[in-house]
């Protein structure tokens, strides 16, 4: 399938929960209502064959937070879809492309974003004592300024 091929097979099976649709050279890009997140998803793995998670992107974006997987097969294809900053859930998707596992485990440990139903949301990017609900890639985080080891005179 070409690009524009399957723009047309997202539209037609999930109409008006496609919010927007763009199309480049091997690139699709969909923004879509996060009620159809997870079986756009499957519809893209089980249907179209797009099997492998490229990664996963998070963005604070203000009130905000875009997820974007990013599932290739030749042509990649980025599903965007926003959830509630003050909130921030959506399900998982390991249980249909498990490859997905680390990316969302990383998305929780620097954003917050709790991807229910998966198996394993434990730390992998940040130390162990970092201080639960500081998430440093939020907009509104602020980071420390270090300490000197010593003073250079």
């Amino acid at each position: 399938m070409n690009e524009n091929e399957i723009s047309e097979a997202l539209k037609s099976k999930f109409g008006n929960n496609i919010l927007e649709t763009k199309t480049s050279k091997r690139r699709v890009f969909i923004n879509i209502s996060t009620k159809v997140y997870k079986d756009v998803i499957r519809y893209l793995v089980e249907e179209l064959g797009f099997n492998h998670v490229q990664t996963i992107t998070g963005v604070d974006v203000g009130n905000f937070i875009e997820i974007m997987p990013h599932l290739g097969r030749g042509v990649t294809v980025t599903v965007k879809t926003r959830i509630e900053k003050n909130r921030p859930a959506l399900s998982t998707i390991t249980d249909i492309v498990p490859g997905a596992s680390v990316h969302e485990r990383e998305i929780h440990d620097i954003l917050g974003v709790v991807f229910e139903g998966h198996p394993n949301l434990t730390r992998i990017i940040l130390p162990e004592n970092w201080p639960e609900g500081v998430y440093p890639l939020r907009k509104d985080y602020t980071p420390e300024q270090p300490v000197p080891m010593k003073e250079v005179s």
